[in-house]
This record gives C-alpha cells, sequence and structure tokens, in this order.
C-alpha cells in the first residue's frame, strides 16, 4: 500500500513541477475592463483542444493594455471548474 501511494504521490509532485505548457496565438481584441482576451490559437495539447479563435479570462496580474490586435504572443493557460483561463502572456518577436 505504501508504495501506490509513494507512485501516486511522485506522479503529482512531477506534474506541479512539469515545465508550463506554452501555446501561440494572435490577438484578435482585448478588453481590460472586463480581464478578457480574444486570441486565435494553435492546438493545445493539454486540453486536447483544436485551432480556433475564442475570448479567454486572464489573471489581473497581466497588464491587457500592453496588448493590441495583431500582437503574436504565447500563453500558458490552467483549467478551473470547466473555464479556461490564461495566467501566464508574453509578445512574441
Amino acid at each position: 500500500m505504501k508504495k501506490i501511494l509513494f507512485v501516486f504521490l511522485s506522479f503529482f509532485a512531477l506534474q506541479a513541477f512539469a515545465e508550463a505548457e506554452w501555446v501561440k496565438g494572435e490577438v484578435v481584441r482585448a478588453d481590460p475592463s472586463r480581464n478578457r482576451i480574444i486570441l486565435k490559437h494553435e492546438y493545445i495539447p493539454s486540453i486536447k483542444m483544436a485551432p480556433m479563435t475564442m475570448p479567454f479570462g486572464v489573471v489581473k496580474e497581466i497588464p491587457l493594455n500592453d496588448f493590441q490586435k495583431g500582437d503574436k504572443v504565447r500563453i500558458v493557460i490552467r483549467v478551473v471548474d470547466g473555464s479556461i483561463e490564461i495566467i501566464r502572456m508574453e509578445k512574441l518577436e
């Protein structure tokens, strides 16, 4: 039983320290007043989501005023209660 518990906890510990999954996209529209952004994004492997254009919630720490239509970006998402939220976002050169 201890071995099974150890393997189980080790798996989740490795997941916590795994490198973030970056996904590329392009800004369609940013709405800083609502902490939302519409992105045209590539395939998101972790949630098996096809490329599409869609709105995302964004954590308040990301300054959406810095992003304009047409900006190429990369994002890190998290899924909370079925909603997808951007937790990191950077402009690409």
